[in-house]
């Protein structure tokens, strides 16, 4: 009665229209006008991404219970835990590269901007193109001596507890590798664009 009386709405205020029941719905998805190939490996990059973000969940939760469990045994039991530093350090390695690869998933790696900045439309597509395929070469050189490397160290004994050395050894290929992917799927997406006539969309951080 009284907010009747004084000509307030019982309703609260909505910061959009009411008529729209979802605000999302004014955002512009910056990937509608993907080519049909662009849209593909686009997806395929999204469920890598996800892999890799439910990998570096696993893994931190893993180092967590380690060095909880280090702790507690080697300050509150007589026999502490035995070789949990390699766990600890196996799983960090590991982390490292894969977390690498998530970054280059969001496009969150590196990179010069200048010359983006400078360059619009088509001219900066090609220059990103340019840049990538650099970067894609220097992936598969560096993904081809860490594969070397692996095969070579893999049948030395090592100190291993919960964490299999192989893991660690195999962490730098298998980085390399997965951030070979993500450049790769960039690099698809712009040729794509481009061959169709079209000026792909600037990347967005975490968008893809």
């Amino acid at each position: 009665m009284f907010s009747a009386s004084c000509g307030l709405s019982a309703r609260p205020s909505l910061p959009y229209p009411p008529e729209v029941a979802d605000p999302s719905e004014h955002v512009a998805n910056p990937f509608a006008d993907d080519p049909t190939l662009s849209r593909l490996v686009r997806r395929v990059d999204g469920w890598l991404g996800l892999a890799e973000q439910v990998a570096l969940i696993v893994l931190g939760l893993f180092l967590i219970v380690v060095c909880a469990a280090w702790f507690f045994t080697e300050n509150f039991f007589t026999k502490p835990l035995e070789n949990a530093s390699a766990d600890v350090r196996y799983t960090v390695y590991l982390m490292a590269m894969i977390g690498g690869a998530y970054a280059a998933h969001h496009r969150r790696l590196l990179s010069m901007d200048l010359l983006n900045r400078i360059l619009q439309g088509r001219a900066r597509a090609i220059l990103r193109i340019v840049t990538t395929t650099f970067a894609l070469v220097i992936t598969a050189v560096f993904f081809y001596y860490c594969l070397d490397l692996y095969f070579d160290t893999r049948d030395e004994h090592t100190i291993e507890h919960w964490m299999p050395a192989f893991a660690a050894k195999a962490a730098m290929a298998i980085g390399s590798a997965l951030i070979g992917v993500h450049l790769l799927v960039q690099l698809v997406i712009d040729v794509d664009y481009l061959v169709h006539g079209k000026v792909p969309p600037e990347p967005e951080m975490g968008a893809a």
